[in-house]
């Protein structure tokens, strides 16, 4: 699988960073499994149905770089000691953060009946830092994460005062329940990791502190403009009633403030987009967000602008025609296309 990342400041070109990820060697069978990346920006990139190879081996993990002139970097293999189900990855201003966590690939289940996908409790939880621009693997740094799996990444940031890596993810439990049938109900807390390069150490936190305040937050984003940077919000999917999203919540990383849009009357969404006013926006969160809703009543759908300020709706779209919960992709304007290759 390919997975596609870009960071973006102003008046810069920006080059794209991916991951290829190679299955177990133990398919036997044309077993298609469609996966997309939720990268720092939150822009899935959708990718084609992969079968994989029978002759599929180390290294499960591949590191390589596109540039804005559509070149392409040698391929780095990262070490991993078994295939992990990675969905996502971070970036900051320098480095590559990679999850391997404690959910794996274990296609041999399948011929047993059971999910390729499963959660390894014996399995250690690690993130490795590696520089952008490294040629080889041998200086990536592993920092354990005991007990963490998160599925979606949203952000990610340097603090060279404290030798630290901040990444904001979500956190879920059961690990694998989006995989698996479980009568534990899925749990996803939006959560600070924060990861010592110095000590090999780390911390892990909920944002939202009160657990009355608990609400599931899946898919969303930062604004992309501030990707691999101190971001101060996060747009994030109210998965409620699960797997529906009832709407979106707007998110203060630091204080925990939740502020709710809530689409109500049988209405539910998907993925909320964060689209800024402009690259030089004066506050961060200057900008709309923008949210497919469907009507299970009329059966009718919309694409709703809502200012990402004080979450007001400002406009509203009539579609043709649905679109399907889950759709999510990222929004192109024609200038944005210019320096393309």
């Amino acid at each position: 699988m390919q997975y596609s990342s870009c960071k973006q400041k102003p008046k810069q070109n920006c080059a794209s960073v991916y991951i290829q990820y190679n299955k177990s060697k133990s398919s036997s069978k044309k077993t298609k499994i469609h996966s997309t990346l939720h990268s720092p920006s939150v822009l899935h990139f959708p990718t084609q149905p992969v079968t994989p190879k029978e002759d599929s081996s180390k290294p499960y993990l591949k590191y390589f770089r596109f540039f804005p002139d559509g070149k392409k970097s040698p391929d780095i293999d990262i070490p991993l000691p078994v295939p992990t189900m990675m969905h996502d990855f971070a970036i900051t201003e320098n480095f590559v953060v990679i999850p391997d966590q404690q959910v794996v690939f274990k296609l041999q289940e399948m011929l047993r009946g059971g999910s390729p996908v499963i959660y390894d409790k014996n399995k250690k939880s690690r993130f490795g830092i590696l520089n952008k621009n490294a040629t080889d693997a041998k200086d990536i740094i592993w920092v354990e994460s005991p007990g963490t799996f998160c599925f979606h990444l949203w952000n990610a940031w340097e603090e060279p005062e404290s030798n630290e890596v901040v990444v904001i993810g979500s956190c879920m439990t059961p690990p694998d329940s989006i995989f698996n049938d479980y009568d534990e109900s899925l749990k996803s807390v939006l959560s600070e990791i924060r990861l010592n390069l110095k000590t090999g150490k780390s911390t892990r936190r909920p944002i939202i502190q009160e657990s009355s305040n608990h609400v599931n937050l899946k898919a969303g984003m930062v604004n992309r403009n501030r990707l691999g940077r101190q971001t101060n919000y996060a747009y994030l999917a109210i998965a409620e009633p699960w797997p529906k999203v009832s709407g979106f919540a707007k998110v203060d990383l630091f204080t925990g403030e939740v502020k709710k849009y809530i689409y109500s009357n049988k209405r539910y969404g998907g993925e909320p987009f964060f689209l800024p006013t402009n690259q030089n926006c004066e506050t961060e969160d200057d900008g709309y967000i923008l949210a497919f809703v469907h009507d299970e009543k009329t059966w009718k759908s919309e694409l709703q602008i809502v200012n990402a300020k004080n979450l007001q709706l400002e406009a509203s779209v009539r579609l043709p025609s649905r679109v399907p919960y889950g759709f999510h992709g990222t929004f192109i304007v024609r200038r944005g296309l210019v320096n393309q290759a």
